[in-house]
C-alpha cells in the first residue's frame, strides 16, 4: 500500500489526539517515499479516526442543539441553530477517509496475521462510522464510497444505507467468530484483540442502527446478544501522554484554539439533573453524583467526564441496556416487567458506581407501582402505565448520552412520540429542534452534482419524517 493513502487521515488523527504513543515509529517513515504500512498499524488509525469522528465537533454542536451544552465562541452559530458546512469537513473526512476508505483497504488484501479478526473489527468500525453518518446527514455515499474508480460517488438512500450496514455487522460477526482471538494484538486500542468482545460490541451497534428505523423487534433480539459488562465496553482510554494523548472534550474546553467553544452553565441537563422545576430527582432518584460528575457546579467538569485521562465510550453497556428497556417496552405492553428489570439493572449499576462515582446519590430499584396512576412517575395519573416507564427510560437514555451523539439521535427520533413522553428541551431559538447538520463544503465542492440538495438543517432525514 502506498503511504500517501494514510497521510491525509494520519494528519487529521494527530491533529486530535497526538497519537505517537500509539502508532509507534510511524514518523520515523519518508513521507516523500512511497512505503507500505502494516495492516496492523492501519488498523488502529481506523479506530483513532472514528473516535474522532464520534466525539468531535458532531457530538459538540448536537450536543448544543439538544440542550446539553451552551455554545458560545466558534459554536455560538449553533446556539444559534446556524449550522457552517465548512464544520462538516473534518467529520466527514474523517469517516470516510480515515474509517471507510482505509478499513476497505484493509480488506483489500494488505498483509495481516489474523485476516477475519481484522476484517471482522474493521467491519463493525465501518459500520459504526458510516451509521453516524447517515444519521445526521441523511442520504450519504455507501456502495460506491472510497473507490479510487469512482471520484464522484453516488448518495444511497438513507433507509438502504441502514440495511447495508446490517449486513455488514452480520459479515463482522461471522467473521470474528471464525477468529476466535482472546487477546495478544496490541494494535486493537479497544479491546486488545478480544473477538468475543467485538462480537457484543456488533450486536449493540445492530441494535442502535434497528432502533433507529424503529425496527424494535430486530432491535430487541440485537441486544440479547450485546454488551453485557462493563468490561465489554468499547471506549477509549486516552494515555495522556506528555500532556497530549487526552479526552477530546477535555482538550475541546481547555484547548488554546477552542477551549470556551462550549459551556454548561444554563444548560437544559443541569436543571434535569438539579434541584429546580425541571429536576427529574424523586424518592428514589437523587442525581447530585452523576450532576457532579458531568458539572463543575457551573461548567463541564475537567476532572470528572472531562478529565485529561477520562475514558470516551463510543459503544456501551448502558446503550445495551437501555436499548433493551425501551425496545421490550416498544414491541409489546406485555413486556412491561422485562422493560422494568433493564431500567432497574441499569440503575443498580448507577448506585453501584460503574458509570461514574457515588457517594450520596441514590438509585433505587423502581416497581409497577411508581408508574401506575399516582406513582411518583406518573404523579398526575396522566399516563398508562407503559407511558410513564417508556418516558422515564428515554429521560434516562438522554441522561446517559451526555458528550456523545446519541442524545442528538434520541432528540429527533423521539419527536414522533406523545409530547407528554419527550424529553422537553427547550428551543434555543424558534420553534424548532434542528434535524440534521448541512453536508461538507468539501463534499459540495468536489461531488455537488450527487450532494443533496438541502435547504436548511430543520428538514427533516427520512427515518424521522
Amino acid at each position: 500500500m502506498k503511504l500517501f493513502k494514510i497521510s491525509f487521515i494520519i494528519t487529521i488523527l494527530f491533529s486530535f489526539f497526538g497519537c505517537q504513543s500509539i502508532v509507534e515509529d510511524i514518523n520515523d517513515v519518508d513521507p516523500n517515499k512511497i512505503a507500505t504500512v502494516s495492516g496492523e498499524v492501519l488498523f488502529t488509525g481506523i479506530q483513532l479516526a472514528d473516535i474522532a469522528g464520534q466525539s468531535g465537533i458532531l457530538s459538540q454542536a448536537g450536543g448544543v442543539a439538544s440542550g446539553y451544552f451552551v455554545g458560545a465562541d466558534r459554536l455560538n452559530f449553533i446556539q444559534n441553530y446556524e449550522y457552517i458546512n465548512t464544520d462538516s469537513n473534518t467529520p466527514w473526512n474523517n469517516i470516510y477517509q480515515g474509517v471507510v476508505k482505509q478499513a476497505r483497504e484493509l480488506r483489500s488484501g494488505i498483509d495481516v496475521p489474523n485476516k477475519d479478526f481484522f476484517y471482522g473489527a474493521s467491519k463493525v468500525l465501518e459500520a459504526h462510522a458510516v451509521g453516524t453518518a447517515a444519521n445526521i446527514f441523511g442520504d450519504v455515499p455507501f456502495s460506491e464510497a472510497a473507490n479510487n474508480d469512482i471520484p464522484t460517488p453516488k448518495y444511497d438512500g438513507q433507509v438502504s444505507v441502514y440495511m447495508a450496514l446490517q449486513d455488514l455487522l452480520d459479515e463482522a460477526i461471522s467473521d470474528l467468530q471464525n477468529a476466535g482471538t482472546s487477546g495478544g494484538i496490541g494494535e486493537d486500542i479497544f479491546f486488545g484483540g478480544d473477538s468475543g468482545n467485538w462480537i457484543k460490541t456488533a450486536y449493540t451497534l445492530k441494535a442502535r442502527l434497528y432502533l433507529d428505523v424503529r425496527d424494535y423487534a430486530n432491535a430487541l433480539s440485537a441486544t440479547q446478544n450485546g454488551i453485557s459488562s462493563s468490561t465489554e465496553t468499547m471506549k477509549y482510554l486516552p494515555p495522556n501522554t506528555l500532556g497530549a494523548d487526552t479526552n477530546l472534550l477535555h482538550e475541546v474546553i481547555t484547548g488554546s484554539t477552542s477551549g470556551g467553544a462550549i459551556a454548561a452553565n444554563g444548560s437544559f441537563l443541569i436543571d434535569l439533573l438539579g434541584t429546580g422545576s425541571e429536576s427529574r430527582n424523586n424518592a428514589k432518584t437523587n442525581e447530585v453524583d452523576r450532576a457532579a460528575y458531568y458539572y463543575d457546579g457551573t461548567d463541564i467538569n475537567d476532572s470528572g467526564i472531562a478529565g485529561v485521562d477520562e475514558p470516551m465510550n463510543q459503544i456501551s453497556l448502558q446503550e445495551n441496556l437501555l436499548i433493551w428497556a425501551e425496545t421490550s417496552l416498544r414491541s409489546s405492553a406485555s413486556n412491561f416487567d422485562t422493560a422494568l428489570m433493564k431500567l432497574n439493572e441499569h440503575r443498580a449499576n448507577l448506585r453501584n458506581g460503574v458509570y461514574f462515582p457515588v457517594n450520596t446519590g441514590v438509585y433505587d430499584d423502581y416497581v409497577e407501582a411508581d408508574f401506575l396512576a399516582g406513582g411518583i412517575e406518573n404523579a398526575d395519573s396522566s399516563l398508562s402505565k407503559e407511558d410513564a416507564l417508556l418516558r422515564e427510560i428515554i429521560e434516562e437514555r438522554y441522561a446517559t448520552f451526555f458528550t456523545t451523539v446519541l442524545g442528538f439521535n434520541d432528540l429527533r427520533r423521539m419527536k414522533k412520540d406523545p409530547v407528554a413522553i419527550q424529553v422537553p428541551v427547550p428551543f434555543n431559538v424558534g420553534s424548532k429542534h434542528p434535524e440534521r447538520f448541512l453536508y461538507p463544503f468539501d463534499e459540495e465542492n468536489t461531488n455537488g452534482a450527487n450532494v443533496p440538495e438541502i435547504a436548511d438543517i430543520f428538514v427533516k432525514t427520512a427515518i424521522n419524517q
